[in-house]
C-alpha cells in the first residue's frame, strides 16, 4: 500500500497534487500520460479546447488517452457524446456512447453536483434503498412478492404456515348434497 502510493507520489512529479505543469515537465512516458489521466477533467472542466489540445498532444499511449477521453464525458460532458467519438477501442467506445445515451447515469452532475460531491463518478445516485413507489421484484431474496405489496397471510385465528382444515367454518353446517340420481 506504501509503496503504491509512493509509486504514485514519484510518477506525478513530486509531493502534492498533479498540475498540468508537472506532468509538461516529466520526461515521456506511462508516468507522465497517467499524471495527464488524473489532471484531464480539471483540465477539460476549466478549458475544454486546451484540455483536448493537451491531451492529444501531451499523452502518447492510445489506451490512457481512450480512458481519458471516457473519464472526460463521464465527469465533465456526460450529455455529449463528441469525446466518445475520439475513442480507438471499440469496447470502451460503446461504454461511453451508453454512458451518455442514459442521462440518470448522470443526473447527478445535472443537477449541479458537480464531479465527485455526490456519488464516484459510474456510481448510483446517493441513497440507496428500493426505487420509489414499491418494494423490489419478488422470489426469495427480492423482498415479496412481484409486483409489490404485503406477503400473503395465513387465515385469522391460524399460526403462520398452518393450512385451514377441510370442511366448512366452526358453527356452521355443512350444504345438504344428495348422492340419489335425479
Amino acid at each position: 500500500m506504501f509503496a503504491a502510493a509512493w509509486l504514485f507520489v514519484l510518477s506525478c512529479g513530486g509531493v502534492g497534487a498533479p498540475t498540468p505543469e508537472r506532468c509538461e515537465a516529466m520526461g515521456a512516458g506511462a508516468a507522465r500520460d497517467e499524471c495527464w489521466a488524473t489532471v484531464a477533467p480539471q483540465l477539460f472542466a476549466d478549458d475544454p479546447a486546451r484540455g483536448e489540445q493537451l491531451v492529444e498532444a501531451q499523452v502518447q499511449d492510445q489506451k490512457v488517452k481512450d480512458f481519458i477521453w471516457l473519464t472526460v464525458t463521464r465527469e465533465v460532458d456526460p450529455g455529449s457524446g463528441q469525446y466518445c467519438q475520439k475513442i480507438v477501442e471499440p469496447a470502451l467506445k460503446r461504454r461511453c456512447m451508453t454512458l451518455v445515451s442514459r442521462p440518470h447515469l448522470h443526473r447527478a452532475l445535472q443537477e449541479g453536483g458537480g464531479a465527485g460531491e455526490s456519488s464516484p463518478p459510474g456510481a448510483p445516485p446517493a441513497g440507496g434503498g428500493p426505487p420509489p413507489g414499491g418494494q423490489m421484484g419478488g422470489g426469495p431474496m427480492g423482498g415479496g412478492p412481484v409486483g409489490g405489496g404485503p406477503p400473503p397471510q395465513a387465515p385469522r385465528g391460524l399460526p403462520p404456515g398452518q393450512a385451514p382444515p377441510e370442511g366448512p367454518p366452526p358453527g356452521e353446517a355443512a350444504p345438504e348434497t344428495t348422492n340419489a340420481p335425479q
